[in-house]
């Protein structure tokens, strides 16, 4: 099996190449990077014969289409965007410029490859969650029924991605499948996103020459923070990975699905239960962090997936606690 992966380099993109190399054996890798991109998430696949890299950029159609000719791949994931919605606000133009143009890009030189016969993949489109934006309480859980409310820069370009992805099925046959994932964390998760956040403050504090090594008499470290009271249903990586893969064969072309774990909390509790696991929990006091606060925010994420699992047969093998876990050690390993 031959798969073209955009966006390699990323948190996603990288657990779904690990997936695919521990559990398909014949499988193919063809990832596309960008000549900017880091490298720490994927340094362990360098010398891999089954993995290829690509210099590519999805605002470049011309790298787009000699990868796609090189790679005629069976299988698309596509994951490359600009994944983070805080950033959005301050970079909208580029955001929207990325997800949305650059989906369209790739989708196009992907129609023509079908009509020149290079090849007619199934495409793993990988919308948001964040394109409902805020629903009210009487519309949650969330179902794929749930009106369109993108809340911030980010969740619009997303829609953009959604639409363009059904677009392309509806007019050209395209074997498209879209997927709207929730909140899904764990180890190599940008320091940016809340969770990881929180994990990289605990992580560097643990190791700074004044850590306590006993119960201080008063909390010696701050974890700094932006809203606690945001709703958010958590899934682990591997298991998000793992619904990716059984999305292939299982969910119908031209539909959306949406995928989410079963762990319901704020994100005050999340981090509660990271500073429990911490080596010495009476050191960290919260403390709000005014340039963490986003102009809108999105607080009540709730999935009913019950259309993908009964699709597949997936449901989540692990929970908040792994992914605190998992957090903690990546940040341990890497400071």
């Amino acid at each position: 099996m031959r798969i073209l992966i955009t966006g390699i380099t990323g948190f996603v993109g990288s657990h779904m190449s690990d997936y695919l190399i521990e559990n398909i054996p014949d499988v193919e890798i063809f990832a596309t990077r960008r000549w900017r991109s880091k490298e720490d998430n994927i340094k362990h696949f360098f010398g891999n014969e089954r993995i290829t890299f690509y210099e590519c950029d999805l605002l470049d159609r011309g790298s787009l289409a000699r990868i796609i000719h090189i790679s005629k791949p069976d299988l698309v994931y596509h994951f490359a965007s600009q994944s983070f919605p805080e950033a959005s606000f301050l970079t909208p133009i580029s955001t929207l410029t990325t997800n949305i143009i650059g989906t369209t890009n790739l989708l196009e030189e992907l129609r023509l490859a079908k009509e020149r016969n290079y090849c007619n993949p199934t495409i793993i489109s990988v919308s948001s969650s964040e394109v409902y934006g805020n629903p009210n309480e009487d519309e949650v859980p969330i179902t794929e029924k749930n009106h369109i409310s993108p809340a911030n820069p980010y969740s619009i370009s997303k829609v953009g991605h959604d639409l363009i992805s059904q677009y392309y099925y509806k007019a050209y046959d395209m074997k498209v499948i879209i997927t709207r994932m929730f909140s899904h964390e764990g180890s190599r998760r940008d320091k940016r996103f809340a969770l990881s956040s929180f994990a990289n403050q605990i992580v560097m504090a643990e190791k700074k020459p004044d850590f306590p090594p006993y119960a201080p008499s008063f909390p010696t470290h701050p974890i700094r923070h932006g809203n606690l009271d945001s709703i958010r249903t958590y899934n682990h990586i591997d298991d998000a990975v793992h619904a990716y893969w059984l999305t292939v064969d299982n969910c119908e072309y031209g539909e959306v699905y949406n995928i989410g774990g079963d762990e319901t909390c704020t994100v005050g509790d999340a981090l509660d239960m990271l500073i429990s696991k911490s080596k010495n929990p009476k050191a960290f006091i919260k403390e709000l962090d005014p340039n963490r606060v986003r102009p809108t925010d999105i607080t009540l994420q709730i999935p009913d997936s019950t259309k993908f699992r009964e699709k597949t047969g997936w449901k989540p093998t692990k929970g908040l606690e792994e992914i605190c876990d998992d957090l903690l050690d990546y940040w341990r390993e890497v400071l």
